[in-house]
């Protein structure tokens, strides 16, 4: 099965991350679950905001660059 990847990324002026539905953009919040693309993987993880963004796995956590884009599916 074809995964549909979507383009997360950082949104300057509501301070938060979106997803590009196509047809508009998707705001993230902390809390939201998704998984992200990590090679040819999704790996599902948490949206969390403390001083900066940043997505809790199970065994990881790691903090978004703003200036990156993600390939995710929500």
């Amino acid at each position: 099965m074809r995964r549909n990847w979507l383009q997360m990324s950082y949104d300057k002026e509501g301070d938060r991350w979106a997803v590009d539905m196509g047809n508009g953009h998707y705001a993230l919040r902390c809390g939201n679950f998704l998984e992200i693309r990590i090679g040819d993987s999704g790996v599902p993880c948490r949206l969390e905001l403390d001083r900066d963004w940043y997505v809790v796995m199970q065994e990881a956590r790691f903090y978004l660059r703003k200036k990156d884009t993600y390939q995710v599916e929500i």
